[in-house]
């Protein structure tokens, strides 16, 4: 039997830490030192014939982050690639369909019986009207893309409420403007229209035509990200920001595991065998003393997971996770988990 080749495609990205991440390289490096033949694909590289760099592959790895200029295509690849069924992938599209996109992530979870704050999705600019008159507030607004809290505000009352339903469902908006800047809107669109006038390009998705709020839960001081790759849990607490409710994206993040409760290790473990991902992060805040998911991803910043001090297996004869202490990079574990997949020993 031929040893299978595995298409890597190259991705080294900047992080919004300023950090620089490339899991391709790791990926090559490792499977020089375990004899594996991989192929270094772009996908960039040949709009008309890139594809037939894949000819004669068996695998196929790319770890893309959320910029649309490598999500929308990384995206598109993959879930073509899982409808012929032509080649293994990581991601997977369990993995990948729903990255970067909190609609998609709320239906999926509430569907999967997994539990969020309560959260509302309106697609019709009425319905949100009159939701927003009768709202308990506050509330939180998101974007439906966006990082490090990027596209996340409170929301006090009916009338801030209002002013995101008059963007979204009027000229839309490619981010939120910053809370605290003065005449916000009015600076918002005169930015916009400058980059039309200027044509500059962005990587940024454009939100018009629908409007997410989502329950506040007051008393969280800090979330728990759980990153859950195979049977392998990572975790940490990410406090928030000084005299802000957002904690991604604070900087402030605290690996002793022993702040990380059993509960949250669960539920982080049951969503990913629910959801059937090879890579998955939940970002977990509390509920009556339950432990809830508000968002997940299956992209990350790998050196906070390597800075990890160890982790949390579950196995079927374990009922409670188990711990191993030693850092791991999280590409290697990726890479273990696939070519164990593929039958590589």
């Amino acid at each position: 039997m031929n040893k299978p080749i595995i298409a890597i495609q190259q991705d080294n990205q900047q992080l919004s830490s300023g950090r620089w991440q490339s899991f391709s390289a790791r990926w090559h490096e490792l499977a020089l030192q375990q004899g594996i033949t991989t192929r270094d694909v772009d996908i960039f590289s040949n709009s008309v014939d890139w594809l037939d760099q894949l000819q004669d592959c068996d695998a196929f790895m790319w770890w893309f982050a959320q910029p649309l200029s490598v999500s929308r295509p990384g995206r598109r690849l993959i879930a073509a690639l899982s409808q012929v069924g032509k080649l293994s992938t990581f991601p997977n599209l369990n993995t990948i369909w729903h990255f970067d996109d909190k609609v998609a992530g709320f239906y999926l979870l509430r569907l999967a019986g997994i539990p969020t704050p309560k959260t509302w999705v309106f697609w019709s600019r009425r319905q949100a009207d009159e939701f927003i008159a009768t709202a308990s507030y506050p509330l939180v607004l998101k974007l439906s893309a966006g990082i490090i809290s990027k596209n996340v505000e409170l929301v006090h009352n009916a009338r801030e409420a209002r002013h995101h339903l008059h963007a979204l469902f009027g000229s839309g908006m490619y981010a939120l403007p910053p809370a605290n800047l003065p005449f916000r809107w009015f600076i918002r669109r005169m930015s916009e229209a400058l980059r039309i006038l200027l044509s500059r390009e962005t990587d940024e998705e454009f939100h018009k035509g629908y409007l997410l709020l989502q329950e506040f839960l007051p008393g969280n001081e800090f979330d728990i990200r759980i990153t859950v790759i195979g049977e392998r849990a990572f975790a940490f607490r990410r406090h928030n920001r000084p005299n802000d409710f957002r904690a991604s994206g604070s900087g402030r993040i605290d690996w002793d595991p022993a702040y990380i409760p059993q509960a949250a290790l669960l539920l982080a473990f049951k969503t990913a065998r629910i959801l059937q991902t090879q890579s998955l992060a939940v970002d977990i805040l509390w509920r009556d003393g339950e432990p809830i998911i508000v968002e997940i991803s299956y992209y990350y910043e790998g050196w906070a997971i390597e800075a990890c001090p160890g982790h949390w297996t579950l196995h079927d004869h374990t009922p409670l996770p188990v711990w191993t202490d030693g850092s791991m990079k999280p590409e290697d574990a990726i890479w273990e988990d696939f070519v164990t997949h593929l039958g590589i020993q």
